[in-house]
């Protein structure tokens, strides 16, 4: 996101927005609900689906309804369960959230942001995706049990599947070795995995994940990777967000939320009146109100990446304390926490 300092003082912010993901697209619609004129400049001609499903959780869904978009007008799916199985198929933890859900609400650029930015580096770990009607999943009843977020895991390889379009589809993801999976070249995580890959990787679990996986169609691989932290996400009128500042990993689906959040906190600060002179230093108080909550998310996402009882880099988060950590993190409003920063600095 770059503001350009040609805008005139006490007129809509000129604001180009580089980049049309989750991101970029949430900042422009923000900042165009706040009154500033908005440009985005995007090099892919989205030719081709580049996704089948994301997790909007509670602390993302409040801030796209104040952008006015709400996911139920395009098929989406309320979670009400989370339910976590070992490899030979044995529940092992299950969790209603109906009791808690009244407590919750509702490229080159970083360079030149953040000079000698750390490389991403791979994690060993392969994702792989793929889409599986709900009518055809035998041992679940899905009109019974609408809204269940599955999971089946073993040592260092698992299988998690979540309801998506209105409940009839399962978004599927595969987490297992690289080592073991066709990983593609980087950054091309369109590459089509076979279905043996899949197979020989999860021989082992229930007969009922290796079904789900022998009907795999156009199932997508992509290598998992991670990254420091940036020396910096702002840089005079110029700032990084989502990705480009903080790249997540899926394991606990907060990647897109906290894009969305990024671009809700700029918009929140740079308010319609905003002049071009006060654009900088807001950029500076979005980044401190911005990474303190990016860093814990980061962390207990790392932490729920882990291997099954492997002590060696410490133990993955029960599936207790995640959902302890949920309600935490489904709490915050970023408009609100924003708002009052602002407050703040406006008064010193």
């Amino acid at each position: 996101m770059h503001t350009p300092n040609e805008s005139p003082s006490h007129k809509p912010l000129k604001v180009l927005v580089i980049g049309a993901g989750i991101a970029g697209l949430s900042a422009a619609i923000a900042l165009g609900k706040q009154g500033h004129e908005v440009v985005i400049l995007e090099k892919s001609q989205f030719a081709k689906e580049t996704g089948a499903a994301i997790h909007l959780p509670p602390n993302c869904t409040a801030l796209l309804k104040w952008m006015d978009v709400d996911p139920t007008t395009f098929g989406g799916t309320l979670l009400r369960e989370i339910h976590r199985y070992d490899s030979k198929g044995d529940l092992i933890f299950r969790n209603d959230f109906s009791d808690v859900r009244g407590k919750w609400q509702a490229s080159v650029f970083r360079e030149h942001v953040s000079p000698s930015t750390p490389a991403p580096h791979p994690t060993g770990k392969s994702c792989v995706r793929w889409l599986f009607p709900m009518d055809k999943l035998k041992f679940f009843d899905s009109k019974k049990d609408p809204g269940v977020f599955l999971e089946w895991a073993a040592e260092d390889r698992r299988v998690v599947a979540y309801p998506c379009a209105n409940n009839t589809i399962f978004n599927l993801c595969a987490f297992m070795p690289s080592s073991e999976a066709a990983v593609p070249e980087k950054g091309d995580w369109q590459a089509s995995t076979e279905t043996e890959t899949l197979v020989n990787a999860f021989k082992n679990f229930s007969e009922g994940v290796q079904e789900i996986i022998l009907q795999a169609k156009d199932a997508k691989c992509w290598g998992l990777y991670d990254m420091g932290d940036l020396t910096t996400w702002s840089k005079g009128c110029a700032a990084l967000l989502g990705d480009a500042a903080h790249p997540f990993q899926p394991y606990m689906g907060q990647g897109g939320a906290m894009a969305i959040e990024d671009a809700v906190c700029i918009a929140t600060l740079l308010s319609s009146g905003t002049t071009v002179e006060k654009v900088s230093s807001r950029l500076k108080l979005y980044e401190r109100a911005r990474r303190p909550r990016v860093e814990e998310v980061l962390r207990y996402t790392r932490m729920n990446g882990r291997d099954e009882n492997d002590e060696s880099k410490g133990a993955r988060m029960s599936p207790s304390d995640m959902v302890h950590f949920m309600n935490v993190l489904f709490s915050h409003n970023e408009i609100e926490h924003c708002s009052k920063l602002l407050a703040a600095e406006s008064s010193t």
